[in-house]
């Protein structure tokens, strides 16, 4: 399990940067006090990890002879996803706002005006294994720990733990409102703001390292 996890944490992490956009819903609806949409939304965002992740590892596992070894194909797989993860990120590179220009507001953010628990939930889900860039990262992740064990329990454990990091982005403004009260309010607004203006060049420079990262991590296992 702990090989598992160490090859899909640096994924886990670059996970919690590569969603950046998404942070902007649970920092709207933290200054709204709509907490009980914003846990509906979170919990809906674990499930597409978790269902992404594990239809994934299942598939590794039933595609790959329990006898065999870390299968060829796993390997060509994630060096073929990190390389997608570089073009991702090529593609973000070249559609940055130019300098001083607020980022394009995604379609999708234009529901959160009238979202309720339900609704929040199906989003969280479809941002992880709807959005092609999300799928790609759980993917490449999920299969960092199928490479790396064949036990199921050793992977539901890992799996467990690559959400949870994975998850920390999109739960960060919650755990600081429960931890700041309203305190939190005014530096969530500030993340708001620098998110609005860079989140796009963060984003594309985070995918590229991943990219490197997913290609390295599967020649050398």
């Amino acid at each position: 399990m702990y090989d598992a996890v160490l090859q899909s944490l640096p994924i886990a992490l670059g996970i919690v940067v590569a969603t950046l956009p998404a942070l902007a819903i649970p920092l709207i609806l933290i200054t709204r006090r709509e907490i009980e949409v914003l846990l509906a939304f979170m919990a809906g965002y674990a499930g597409g990890l978790l269902v992404a992740g594990g239809v994934v590892i299942s598939f590794a596992d039933l595609a790959t002879p329990n006898d065999s070894g870390p299968a060829r194909w796993i390997v060509w797989l994630r060096i073929l996803l990190g390389l997608t993860l570089l073009v991702l990120a090529w593609r973000k590179w070249r559609g940055r706002a130019a300098p001083g220009a607020a980022e394009d507001v995604p379609g999708w953010m234009k529901s959160i005006d009238t979202i309720n628990a339900w609704r929040a939930a199906i989003l969280g889900f479809a941002l992880v294994a709807l959005n092609p860039k999300n799928v790609v990262l759980v993917a490449s992740g999920g299969l960092a720990i199928a490479q790396a064990t064949p036990a199921p329990l050793a992977q539901a454990g890992a799996l467990l733990v690559f959400t949870i990091v994975s998850g920390i982005g999109v739960a960060m403004p919650y755990l600081m409102w429960i931890t700041m009260g309203e305190a939190a309010i005014a530096p969530l607004d500030r993340l708001k703001a620098v998110m609005a203006r860079n989140s796009t060049l963060i984003v594309a420079v985070i995918l590229g390292v991943l990219g490197l990262v997913v290609v390295v991590n599967a020649l050398v296992v």
